[in-house]
């Protein structure tokens, strides 16, 4: 992959969304241009800005443009954009090998559009977020604003695959370190807003790499920012839904948009009834 910056533009915009509002939280949502069942279930569950009683909270969804049908499927989009105000999209290809440059979208569309929020949630659409959790036990609003804060499932001591046969083939031409720094895995992790900035510019000088986690890793090494390991295991953890352990995590994998709405339907219906542990 050449280095960043590409030269993509905003083809589908929320110039607008953060303009009346300081978010305590802006939630980036990685999202294929084609998902619009898995996009309505996140909008009507986690994703739903209106759950969130006291604090401001602006979801949205991170999408490229379609290799195929590509009229039908912009249609759609633009068609969701004016309903529900939430869709992000620049004129790269939506696929998993741009996966870093749709999440650098992200930096930069907070950076450009949102600079005044307290914190980022950068998420895969395949997972279940515990915002209230998020909020209240990881991010503290009764502290002062933090800065230079990123926080995940840490990742240390991972190396480079230098086989060519594997998904994650690194040449060292690419990445020439036998280590990668410390990364926060990539289906889930949460910063503070003022790094979006830092991230989208250091990103510029930085080869792109298709591991978005590991990407960020590097440009979070180069701003000499160390990562916070939250208490317990609460990101990315794969649970049977239970509603009492689903209390206290931040965000699980999921199996799929039913189950998501399943799940939802019992865990926010139930959420002041306490438990006991």
């Amino acid at each position: 992959m050449p280095p960043y910056p590409y030269p993509y533009k905003f083809t589908i915009n929320q110039e607008d969304k953060c303009s009346s509002q300081k978010p305590f939280l802006v939630i980036l949502v990685i999202s294929s241009c084609h998902d619009k069942a898995t996009r309505t279930a996140i909008r009507e569950t986690w994703g739903n800005e209106s759950n969130y009683i006291g604090f401001e909270v602006v979801t949205v969804f991170l999408v490229g443009i379609s290799a195929f049908r590509f009229k039908s499927i912009q249609w759609m989009l633009e068609e969701e954009s004016g309903a529900f105000g939430d869709i992000i999209q620049q004129n790269f290809l939506d696929s998993y090998y741009n996966l870093t440059i749709k999440t650098l979208m992200g930096m930069q569309w907070v950076a450009t559009f949102c600079p005044n929020a307290n914190f980022v949630m950068k998420i895969d659409s395949d997972m279940f977020l515990n915002v209230d959790y998020l909020i209240h036990q990881l991010l503290l609003p009764e502290l002062p604003t933090r800065t230079n804060y990123f926080s995940g499932d840490v990742c240390t001591d991972g190396e480079p695959i230098r086989d060519k046969k594997y998904k994650w083939y690194v040449p060292v031409e690419v990445y020439p370190n036998k280590t990668y720094p410390p990364y926060c895995i990539g289906t889930g992790y949460v910063f503070s807003a003022d790094l979006a900035k830092k991230i989208y510019e250091v990103a510029q000088v930085t080869t792109v790499m298709p591991m978005e986690d590991v990407f960020m890793g590097i440009c979070l090494q180069k701003l000499n920012v160390p990562l916070t390991q939250p208490p317990g295991h609460v990101f990315n953890r794969y649970n049977y839904y239970d509603r009492c352990i689903f209390h206290k995590l931040v965000a699980i994998h999921i199996g799929g948009k039913y189950q998501l709405q399943k799940v939802w339907q019992d865990f926010w219906s139930k959420k002041s009834l306490g438990c006991k542990n």
